[in-house]
Protein backbone atom coordinates (compact mmCIF):
# COMPACT_ATOMS: atom_id res chain seq x y z
CA UNK A 1 0.00 0.00 0.00
CA UNK A 2 1.58 3.08 -1.23
CA UNK A 3 2.15 6.10 1.83
CA UNK A 4 -1.35 7.98 0.60
CA UNK A 5 -3.29 5.21 0.50
CA UNK A 6 -2.38 4.33 3.92
CA UNK A 7 -2.99 8.25 4.57
CA UNK A 8 -6.41 7.77 2.91
CA UNK A 9 -7.33 5.11 4.59
CA UNK A 10 -6.30 6.33 8.40
CA UNK A 11 -8.40 9.17 7.47
CA UNK A 12 -11.33 7.25 6.85
CA UNK A 13 -10.45 5.16 9.74
CA UNK A 14 -10.81 8.17 11.94
CA UNK A 15 -13.55 9.78 10.60
CA UNK A 16 -15.46 6.62 11.12
CA UNK A 17 -14.30 6.33 14.34
CA UNK A 18 -15.38 10.15 15.58
CA UNK A 19 -18.58 9.66 13.79
CA UNK A 20 -19.44 6.57 15.46
CA UNK A 21 -18.56 8.04 19.12
CA UNK A 22 -20.02 11.36 18.18
CA UNK A 23 -23.31 9.33 17.29
CA UNK A 24 -22.98 7.48 20.58
CA UNK A 25 -22.45 10.89 22.73
CA UNK A 26 -25.20 12.88 21.12
CA UNK A 27 -27.57 9.68 21.41
CA UNK A 28 -28.68 10.84 25.08
CA UNK A 29 -29.79 14.59 23.39
CA UNK A 30 -31.76 13.19 20.40
CA UNK A 31 -34.62 13.04 22.85
CA UNK A 32 -33.66 16.37 24.95
CA UNK A 33 -33.07 18.50 21.84
CA UNK A 34 -36.83 18.20 20.40
CA UNK A 35 -38.61 19.87 23.11
CA UNK A 36 -38.40 22.87 24.05
CA UNK A 37 -40.38 25.39 26.06
CA UNK A 38 -41.17 29.02 25.66
CA UNK A 39 -44.23 30.36 28.08
CA UNK A 40 -45.60 33.33 27.56
CA UNK A 41 -46.96 35.15 30.81
CA UNK A 42 -50.29 36.86 29.55
CA UNK A 43 -50.93 35.39 26.20
CA UNK A 44 -53.89 36.54 23.97
CA UNK A 45 -54.62 32.99 22.91
CA UNK A 46 -53.81 29.83 23.81
CA UNK A 47 -53.77 27.06 20.69
CA UNK A 48 -54.61 23.41 21.49
CA UNK A 49 -53.21 21.78 18.29
CA UNK A 50 -54.90 18.91 17.37
CA UNK A 51 -54.33 15.13 18.15
CA UNK A 52 -53.27 13.82 21.19
CA UNK A 53 -56.30 15.41 22.95
CA UNK A 54 -55.23 12.93 26.22
CA UNK A 55 -52.08 15.22 26.66
CA UNK A 56 -52.45 18.29 25.51
CA UNK A 57 -56.15 19.68 26.66
CA UNK A 58 -55.19 18.93 30.50
CA UNK A 59 -52.68 21.40 29.83
CA UNK A 60 -54.91 24.12 27.83
CA UNK A 61 -57.50 23.85 30.43
CA UNK A 62 -55.25 24.54 32.80
CA UNK A 63 -53.59 27.61 31.03
CA UNK A 64 -57.61 28.44 30.06
CA UNK A 65 -58.39 29.13 33.53
CA UNK A 66 -54.88 30.56 34.42
CA UNK A 67 -55.05 33.33 32.00
CA UNK A 68 -59.24 33.91 31.83
CA UNK A 69 -58.73 36.57 28.84
CA UNK A 70 -57.15 34.66 26.67
CA UNK A 71 -58.82 32.82 24.04
CA UNK A 72 -58.61 28.84 23.36
CA UNK A 73 -57.73 28.28 20.15
CA UNK A 74 -58.81 24.69 18.88
CA UNK A 75 -57.44 23.59 15.40
CA UNK A 76 -60.07 20.78 13.36
CA UNK A 77 -58.28 19.34 10.37
CA UNK A 78 -60.20 18.75 7.09
CA UNK A 79 -61.47 15.58 7.62
CA UNK A 80 -60.82 14.51 10.44
CA UNK A 81 -59.95 10.91 11.22
CA UNK A 82 -58.79 8.98 14.34
CA UNK A 83 -55.04 9.65 13.48
CA UNK A 84 -55.22 13.77 12.89
CA UNK A 85 -58.15 14.49 15.89
CA UNK A 86 -59.34 11.58 17.31
CA UNK A 87 -61.99 12.95 19.81
CA UNK A 88 -62.64 16.37 18.03
CA UNK A 89 -66.41 16.08 19.00
CA UNK A 90 -65.55 16.54 23.05
CA UNK A 91 -63.51 18.86 23.09
CA UNK A 92 -65.15 21.66 23.46
CA UNK A 93 -67.59 19.86 25.93
CA UNK A 94 -63.95 19.27 27.91
CA UNK A 95 -63.25 22.55 28.11
CA UNK A 96 -66.34 23.87 29.44
CA UNK A 97 -66.48 21.32 32.00
CA UNK A 98 -63.26 22.75 33.15
CA UNK A 99 -64.94 26.13 33.85
CA UNK A 100 -63.54 27.31 30.41
CA UNK A 101 -66.90 29.92 29.25
CA UNK A 102 -67.93 28.92 25.62
CA UNK A 103 -67.58 32.47 23.77
CA UNK A 104 -63.81 31.97 24.30
CA UNK A 105 -63.66 29.21 22.28
CA UNK A 106 -62.26 29.31 18.81
CA UNK A 107 -62.36 26.32 16.73
CA UNK A 108 -60.33 26.98 13.24
CA UNK A 109 -60.69 24.66 10.13
CA UNK A 110 -58.08 23.64 8.57
CA UNK A 111 -57.46 24.35 4.58
CA UNK A 112 -53.78 23.05 4.82
CA UNK A 113 -52.78 19.59 6.42
CA UNK A 114 -50.28 19.34 9.43
CA UNK A 115 -48.28 21.71 11.31
CA UNK A 116 -48.15 24.25 8.79
CA UNK A 117 -52.08 23.86 8.19
CA UNK A 118 -52.33 24.53 11.42
CA UNK A 119 -49.90 27.90 11.36
CA UNK A 120 -51.34 28.96 8.71
CA UNK A 121 -54.61 28.94 10.36
CA UNK A 122 -54.41 30.61 13.27
CA UNK A 123 -52.42 33.03 11.59
CA UNK A 124 -55.98 34.40 10.19
CA UNK A 125 -57.00 34.48 13.49
CA UNK A 126 -54.46 36.35 14.82
CA UNK A 127 -54.97 39.28 11.98
CA UNK A 128 -59.14 38.83 12.37
CA UNK A 129 -58.75 39.13 15.91
CA UNK A 130 -55.60 41.74 16.15
CA UNK A 131 -53.84 39.35 18.65
CA UNK A 132 -50.26 40.03 20.18
CA UNK A 133 -49.51 36.93 21.48
CA UNK A 134 -50.15 33.16 20.97
CA UNK A 135 -48.88 30.48 23.36
CA UNK A 136 -49.09 26.89 21.48
CA UNK A 137 -49.73 23.87 23.66
CA UNK A 138 -48.69 20.32 22.32
CA UNK A 139 -46.79 16.89 22.66
CA UNK A 140 -43.10 17.10 24.21
CA UNK A 141 -41.50 16.06 20.95
CA UNK A 142 -43.52 18.18 18.89
CA UNK A 143 -42.86 21.49 20.35
CA UNK A 144 -39.44 22.51 18.51
CA UNK A 145 -41.14 21.76 15.46
CA UNK A 146 -44.29 24.18 16.11
CA UNK A 147 -42.68 26.53 17.52
CA UNK A 148 -40.30 26.71 14.49
CA UNK A 149 -43.73 26.27 12.22
CA UNK A 150 -45.60 28.93 13.90
CA UNK A 151 -42.82 31.53 14.30
CA UNK A 152 -42.09 30.92 10.22
CA UNK A 153 -45.96 31.17 9.39
CA UNK A 154 -46.71 33.74 11.47
CA UNK A 155 -42.77 36.13 10.52
CA UNK A 156 -44.03 38.89 9.15
CA UNK A 157 -46.91 39.41 11.62
CA UNK A 158 -46.49 41.43 14.84
CA UNK A 159 -47.02 38.74 17.04
CA UNK A 160 -45.02 36.88 20.04
CA UNK A 161 -45.24 32.98 19.56
CA UNK A 162 -44.38 30.52 22.23
CA UNK A 163 -45.01 27.12 23.12
CA UNK A 164 -45.13 24.83 26.10
CA UNK A 165 -45.09 20.89 26.10
CA UNK A 166 -48.01 19.16 27.86
CA UNK A 167 -44.86 17.03 29.46
CA UNK A 168 -47.15 15.73 32.71
CA UNK A 169 -49.60 13.90 30.67
CA UNK A 170 -47.87 13.04 28.21
CA UNK A 171 -45.84 9.24 28.16
CA UNK A 172 -42.59 10.82 26.61
CA UNK A 173 -39.47 10.24 28.40
CA UNK A 174 -36.67 12.34 26.63
CA UNK A 175 -34.09 11.46 29.40
CA UNK A 176 -34.14 7.73 28.28
CA UNK A 177 -35.66 7.88 24.81
CA UNK A 178 -33.90 5.28 23.24
CA UNK A 179 -34.73 2.28 26.20
CA UNK A 180 -38.95 2.64 24.59
CA UNK A 181 -40.83 1.81 21.51
CA UNK A 182 -42.96 4.59 21.59
CA UNK A 183 -40.19 7.63 22.10
CA UNK A 184 -37.94 5.62 19.71
CA UNK A 185 -41.12 6.03 16.82
CA UNK A 186 -41.85 9.59 17.97
CA UNK A 187 -38.19 10.64 17.93
CA UNK A 188 -37.60 9.05 14.33
CA UNK A 189 -40.61 10.62 12.99
CA UNK A 190 -40.14 14.24 14.34
CA UNK A 191 -36.40 14.34 13.49
CA UNK A 192 -37.43 13.49 10.03
CA UNK A 193 -40.62 16.00 10.09
CA UNK A 194 -37.74 18.42 11.25
CA UNK A 195 -35.75 18.29 8.25
CA UNK A 196 -38.97 17.84 5.76
CA UNK A 197 -40.05 21.14 7.14
CA UNK A 198 -36.76 22.47 6.87
CA UNK A 199 -36.70 21.56 2.91
CA UNK A 200 -40.32 22.47 2.55
CA UNK A 201 -41.47 25.58 4.28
Amino acid sequence: MTPRKRLLHGALAAAAFVLVVGGAAALPYAGRALVVSSPLSSPDAIVSLASHEWERLPLTEELANRYPRAFVVLTLPQPVTQFNCHDCVHRVELLMNAGVEVGRILVVPLTLGGTYGEAMAVRGLVTEHHLKSVLVVTSPYHTRRSLATFRKALGDVEVTVGVVPASETSPARPEVWWTRSYDRAYVAYEWAARLYYWLRH
